[in-house]
């Protein structure tokens, strides 16, 4: 179900709006991120004004996503919270949201500012260092120097290659 508000009640003033609204009812999918899953349910607590030809949103909308470390590849909650959140919706025009039975959906705007707030990168913490590498082998530091100075380098190859 969306969330809709009917344009007669806001004729008569601010209407609020307050709830919760399942990721399905807002159409957010994330099926093909291995990194980010949303569940829960939004709440939210909006505030909704006629000015003229447009709607003026206030108010707070949050929940709580499920991510996987990009680094260390951990599980860890991620407290999504869009506070203060506000919008402009003109009622005409292109960007005008969809009017249905009198009444103005406001889904497909929860559902963008909300998408656009998720991390592209989402990491447990900002000084995660990543997977702890297991030291599987016993080469001191002047091993590994005599390895490279042993082996070819890619640019001493194509100083050999004639091309004339």
């Amino acid at each position: 179900m969306a969330l809709y508000v009917p344009l007669a009640a806001l004729d008569k003033g601010v209407v609020r709006l307050s709830g919760e609204i399942s990721p399905g009812e807002l159409g957010i999918e994330l099926a093909n991120d291995p990194c980010l899953r949303i569940e829960r349910t939004f709440a939210y607590d909006v505030s909704v004004e006629k000015t003229g030809n447009e709607l003026f949103l206030e108010g707070v909308i949050e929940t709580t996503v499920d991510c996987r470390c990009v680094r260390c590849l951990e599980p860890f909650e991620l407290a999504l919270r869009l506070d203060p959140w506000t919008c402009v919706l003109p009622l005409e025009g292109e960007e005008a949201p969809p009017i249905s039975h009198e009444s103005v959906d406001l889904t497909p705007r929860i559902r963008e500012d909300s998408l656009l707030a998720l991390p592209q990168h989402p990491l447990c913490r900002p000084d995660c260092q990543g997977v702890s590498l297991q030291k599987s082998d016993s080469k001191t530091p002047q091993d590994l120097s005599d390895e490279k100075s042993r082996s070819v380098s890619a640019w001493s190859v194509l100083d050999q290659l004639n091309l004339e």
